[in-house]
């Protein structure tokens, strides 16, 4: 204010004042227009009701969900969808009707799955037709995880390998990661930070890095595992009847007001923060945000 007093009493002090405020208006708009993107906003805990699905005739053996919050059920007699506001799956019949192993969906409804025998899938959105990806033929894998921009991780654990695979490209990669053995459930967050349930413990792999490194406080008998849009971290534990979670970036774990729930295993959260859980191995509950 001293500066802008003084500014008025010189000559010419209006003209001054004036060219300062025009300054600090552009000032404004370009600091505006150049700040960084925000992060997501945080999921809050969820404490809404609790629902169950009609019972499921497949056995379920993955569940995710695309960004219309469409969910994806794999299991022995194919793939099923069940979009927002539906109480019963509608299978998709793909041809050959395959049996699904493990699946995960991208955010634009392409999905990814691995069947009974080994074999690496794509459908694209509206279509049928499966189309084999360039993987050889798989005897021991974990579950399949999908990033947002579509690049599939699996794990190979006949040949102790996780692998990496871009669309379009010729073959998977290996990412040279140390300190995972038998890979079993898998979730990925939009940050591309693995999270993978190996030897009876979870690790990180954070993008870019070469070592996994353990996640503290989690379930020791995770049946599955999932990350919301904020990159909070959930877990079913299949010996407690539990689902837990842990905040974006680490803390502590947070059990969910689950009830009733039976060998909890599959899970995965929508964009409105509901949390789906695979109960029994063939029903499915819901948890509402809030």
């Amino acid at each position: 204010m001293n500066i802008v007093k003084q500014g008025l009493q010189r000559r010419g002090g209006v003209l001054g004042f004036l060219l300062g405020i025009a300054a600090v208006v552009v000032l404004v708009a370009a600091c505006t227009n150049s700040a960084p993107t925000s992060r997501p906003p945080d999921v809050p805990l969820q404490t809404g009701t609790q629902s169950t699905f009609p019972l499921v005739a497949m056995g379920i053996s993955s569940l995710s969900v695309d960004d219309e919050n469409v969910l994806y059920l794999g299991g022995a007699t194919g793939i099923s969808t069940l979009a927002p506001g539906a109480v019963r799956p509608t299978p998709l019949n793909l041809s050959g009707y395959p049996t699904v192993s493990t699946s995960a969906v991208a955010p634009d409804g392409t999905l990814y799955f691995v069947t009974l025998d080994g074999l690496v899938q794509t459908v694209s959105p509206g279509s049928t037709e499966p189309k084999r990806l360039p993987f050889a033929k798989l005897q021991n894998y974990s579950d399949i995880a999908v990033a947002t921009d579509g690049t599939i991780y699996l794990g190979d654990n006949k040949q102790n390998k996780l692998l990496k695979y871009i669309p379009g490209a010729d073959s998977p990669t290996e990412l040279p990661v140390t300190g995972v053995t038998g890979a079993g459930h898998v979730a990925i967050d939009a940050e591309d930070n693995l999270f993978v349930f190996t030897m009876g413990e979870i690790v990180k792999i954070a993008k870019d890095a070469e070592a996994a490194e353990p996640v503290d406080g989690g379930p020791e008998d995770v049946g599955g595992l999932a990350v919301d849009t904020a990159g909070n971290l959930y877990a079913t534990d299949v010996k407690a009847n539990t689902v837990s979670r842990m905040p974006a970036g680490g803390g502590e774990w947070a059990q969910l007001p689950f009830t009733g729930l039976q060998s909890p295993t599959h899970i995965t959260v929508d964009r409105d923060g509901n949390v789906y859980v695979v109960h029994q191995g063939r029903e499915l509950v819901r948890l509402a945000a809030k």
